[in-house]
């Protein structure tokens, strides 16, 4: 089984709303119309790229650590755990921080044995064959952009492991 990192933009009414009632998260995670969804996924980088702008295995300072794992906990197990949310305000907040921290930056962090001694999922940083720092960048980059986007549309974020 895979942990991957889903993120999805909610307005902030679409917030409130699941607030709430947090028994419609499924509903919200997994719409019947499939195309209504318009959120992202960072597949399995989702651990990598916490650590790396956090700089820490699970925890960290806002609002850099609220980017991954960080926000409140709403409604049931949707895979990993609860989905967690982000009001818009601290969606803004992330999206700032994270305009300084450019690919290069992000890049210039990653030391591959840092992360194997914090059991960084998906644990494949020793692997000398493979290219974990450009598969980190090129999802890092996606999501980073996701956030801008939902910061200039004053957007709330539920994000999710499944």
């Amino acid at each position: 089984m895979s942990m991957i990192g889903n993120y999805l933009q909610l307005s902030s009414a679409q917030l409130e709303s699941l607030i709430a009632d947090p028994s419609n998260v499924d509903a919200v995670i997994y719409p019947e119309d499939e195309e209504s969804n318009d959120g992202i996924d960072i597949d399995k980088a989702w651990h990598g790229i916490h650590f790396l702008l956090s700089g820490d295995a699970w925890g960290g300072e806002p609002p850099l650590a609220n980017v991954v794992l960080g926000g409140t906990e709403v409604g049931d197990d949707v895979g990993y755990g609860p989905a967690r949310y982000l009001t818009a305000d601290e969606v803004r907040a992330a999206a700032n921080a994270l305009q300084d921290i450019t690919p290069d930056v992000l890049r210039s962090r990653y030391v591959a044995t840092a992360l194997s001694e914090n059991e960084i999922y998906p644990e494949i940083w020793d692997d000398p064959d493979d290219d974990a720092i450009e598969y980190l960048v090129t999802w890092y980059q996606i999501l980073r952009d996701y956030y801008i986007d939902a910061a200039a549309k004053k957007n709330a974020m539920l994000k999710f492991l499944n």
